[in-house]
């Protein structure tokens, strides 16, 4: 009988050390939440995994073992079969992984970035084609655009579908079941600038699939990686927001999988350092304002059936005078050239917001076309003050000298804000003054 109940305790003792293959699905500090079949355990993390760059990341497929006092740690990284990873703008050569063991990446951006700014996608499908993965881009808040605006973005999109593997657009319901049919039963990564609706495509998808419909009316911010498992096998990795997966070492094949036609510019710039952004010579920068290269894009467009828009060169007004009017994309107001009291209008009068057109005053060169607020006013030297602005989508300031016509007193409220908010109690104010000899 005691040989018989020592057998079967071996036999216990040899299960409890034998190792279990699970998948990392969060990663905090010196632990991991792993998926070991329907559990979720945590479990501690060799130093060798913390102190490594890019020994472990969500969607690894890892084994654990049971430790002291009931806990687990992780004993092995097994292979990846597929690995994405950006590039990083703090440490040039340096490379951050983002997700193994995929089947796609899911690129988001809102409708309002689309129509705006580009690059983020181009990243992306360079990105999942260097991985060997799908990549699937998905245009968020799509109903907050006006209709003729969609039949513009409309033409944009249909020259992506050439590229990536699907082009989807959040508002319609038909679309968003075949985006969910195709991400189902795969592993897939969902990246996309802060505040573009990551989470909320995500918990849509698997409620989707799992016949819900409760959603969080606020979903919280997305701090660090976390994978989301739903029904049919179906795993999501949702991502902090990211602004520019900062690419290194871009080849010219790689170029001419996304945007052919700044491929073949490239190398007519003055300079082989060239960025194409701000520089005198670059050859990008002078397609872009005579608009040769959306000409290029949308005979694209006419090839599979439709129409060619009439593109305008972009104008040039560092040298010329600029009698533009226009609306303001903030408040509405219609703005003429009259009334500035100069020769250039550069923002409204009635709101002193602007738009990121320019990388130098005039050169209407800027690929942004964020709204640009004014966020303080300064002194020059000759006594003429001026605006600071700060674009909202990419956070470059500039100065602007003011207009004539410009809103008197929002131009005192911007100059006094800081007045309203000093570094000290002001009840304070005589007795520092004291304190420092001038009383």
């Amino acid at each position: 009988m005691k040989k018989k109940k020592l057998k079967e305790k071996i036999q216990i003792q040899n299960t409890e050390t034998e190792k279990t293959e699970a998948t990392v699905v969060k990663i905090m500090n010196k632990q991991a939440q792993v998926l070991a079949g329907d559990r979720l355990v945590t479990c501690l993390l060799p130093q060798a995994l913390v102190s490594r760059k890019n020994a472990l990341v969500v969607g690894d497929r890892v084994t654990i073992s049971p430790a002291d006092n009931k806990a687990y740690k992780l004993s092995e990284v097994m292979p990846r079969e597929t690995a994405v990873f950006r590039g990083s703008r703090r440490s040039k050569g340096e490379v951050i992984l983002i997700a193994a063991n995929i089947h796609y990446l899911l690129a988001v951006v809102t409708a309002d970035y689309f129509r705006h700014q580009a690059g983020y996608l181009e990243s992306a499908i360079i990105t999942a084609r260097r991985a060997g993965i799908k990549i699937i881009i998905l245009i968020s808040r799509w109903d907050l655009v006006g209709e003729s605006e969609k039949e513009l973005l409309e033409k944009k999109i249909s020259l992506y579908r050439q590229t990536a593997d699907f082009v989807f657009t959040g508002s319609d319901q038909a679309e968003f079941m075949a985006m969910t049919a195709e991400v189902s039963n795969k592993t897939g990564v969902v990246v996309g600038d802060r505040a573009c609706g990551k989470s909320t495509i995500i918990h849509k998808i698997l409620n989707s699939l799992s016949k819900e419909e409760k959603i969080p009316e606020k979903l919280p911010a997305t701090h660090s990686s976390q994978m989301e498992t739903g029904p049919q096998n179906t795993w999501l990795i949702d991502t902090p927001g990211f602004r520019d997966f900062a690419l290194q070492a871009v080849t010219e094949e790689e170029k001419n999988i996304v945007f052919p036609e700044i491929a073949r510019l490239t190398d007519m710039c003055r300079f082989s350092s060239c960025t194409h952004t701000h520089e005198e010579g670059c050859a990008v920068i002078q397609a872009l304002r005579e608009g040769r290269i959306e000409r290029e894009r949308y005979d694209a467009y006419q090839g599979m059936g439709g129409r060619t828009a009439k593109m305008k060169p972009q104008p040039d007004y560092r040298h010329t005078a600029c009698a533009e009017s226009f609306v303001c994309k903030v408040c509405g107001a219609p703005v003429a050239p009259e009334g500035a009291g100069s020769g250039h209008r550069n923002h409204c009068p009635r709101c002193l917001s602007s738009l990121h057109v320019d990388n130098r005053p005039g050169d209407r060169a800027s690929l942004c076309r964020g709204v640009m607020e004014p966020v303080g006013v300064w002194v020059r030297k000759n006594g003429e003050w001026a605006i600071i602005h700060r674009c909202r989508l990419c956070g470059t300031f500039s100065s602007n000298r003011i207009a004539a016509d410009d809103n008197p007193a929002l131009l005192l409220s911007i100059a006094v804000k800081p007045l309203t908010s000093p570094p000290f109690p002001l009840n304070k104010l005589e007795e520092m003054l004291g304190r420092n000899g001038m009383s």
